[in-house]
C-alpha cells in the first residue's frame, strides 16, 4: 500500500516514465554496487514496468523502510523468522528485509488488496520466490484470517494512517503477536482517516500489550512513528 505522505499523484514526469532508460541506469548502478537488490529492480522495470514504481522508491519511501529495517535489527532478536507486510504494495519492504542477512528473515510474505501489486511482488522479489521464500497475498488485510493461517512470527503494519480501527484490527491478530506499526501525522491526503499527532497518540490508538520499542522520523512535510512490540 502507498504511503501518501511521501508518495504524491503520479506527476508528468511519472506519467511518461522511460523504462528502458530507466532499465539501462539501475542496471549500472547494480553493477557499480554490487548490489542484488538493485539488479532486481532493474529486471522489474523491463519486465513490468509501471509508472508508479518511481513513486515506490522515492526516497521518502526508501528512508521510511530503511528506517524500519535497521531498527529492527537492532530492536528485535534474530532470526525473525517468518514475516507478514500488510499493505505490502509492490513488495519492496520485504525485498529489504530478506536481503538482509541480520534478520534471519526465512519468509517473507506481501499482503496487498490490489490484485495488480502481487505480480510486480513476485518479479522483484524472484530469487526468493524460487528459494520458496517469498509469496504475494492478494487480499483485504480486514479479511485476511490470520489465526487460520499458517503463523508469521511478525506482522508489520506501515499504513497504519489508513485503518479506521487499529485497536480492531490488531485484535483479529494472534494475542501476542510480534508487531511493527507505522503512521504519520499528514492530514492532507483524504485516505489518511486516522492519522496521530504525536507518539502517545499512537500508542493510545493501538493499545498494545507490550511496547519494546518507539520512536519518530521527521521528514520534509510530516513526521513518521513507529512503534514495535506485542499485540
Amino acid at each position: 500500500m502507498p504511503d501518501s505522505a511521501s508518495n504524491p499523484r503520479p506527476s508528468k514526469a511519472a506519467a511518461d516514465f522511460d523504462n528502458e532508460a530507466v532499465f539501462d541506469l539501475l542496471r549500472g548502478v547494480a553493477f557499480l554496487t554490487g548490489s542484488d537488490l538493485v539488479a532486481d529492480l532493474a529486471r522489474t522495470v523491463a519486465d513490468a514496468p509501471r509508472a508508479d514504481l518511481a513513486i515506490a522508491f522515492n526516497h521518502k519511501q526508501i528512508a521510511s523502510k530503511v528506517w524500519l529495517r535497521d531498527t529492527l535489527a537492532e530492536a528485535a532478536a534474530a532470526p525473525l523468522g517468518r514475516v507478514l507486510v500488510c499493505g505490502g504494495w509492490y513488495g519492496i519492504l520485504s525485498a529489504l528485509l530478506l536481503d538482509d542477512a541480520r534478520l534471519g528473515v526465512t519468509h517473507a510474505a506481501s499482503l496487498d488488496l490490489d490484485a495488480g501489486c502481487a505480480p510486480v511482488a513476485l518479479a522483484l522479489n524472484r530469487r526468493y520466490v524460487e528459494a520458496g521464500r517469498f509469496s504475494a497475498i492478494t487480499e483485504d488485510m480486514y479479511a485476511y484470517n490470520h489465526r487460520a493461517a499458517l503463523p508469521f512470527d511478525w506482522i508489520i503494519n506501515t499504513s497504519c494512517e489508513h485503518i479506521g480501527d487499529l485497536r480492531g484490527w490488531l485484535d483479529r491478530l494472534s494475542p501476542a503477536q510480534s508487531v511493527v506499526l507505522q503512521s504519520n501525522d499528514y492530514r492532507r491526503e483524504p485516505d489518511h482517516i486516522a492519522c496521530v499527532d504525536d507518539l502517545e497518540a499512537f500508542k493510545r490508538q493501538a493499545g498494545l500489550s507490550a511496547v519494546h520499542w518507539q520512536g519518530e522520523l521527521k521528514q520534509r512535510n510530516y513526521t513518521r512513528f513507529m512503534l514495535i512490540g506485542r499485540s
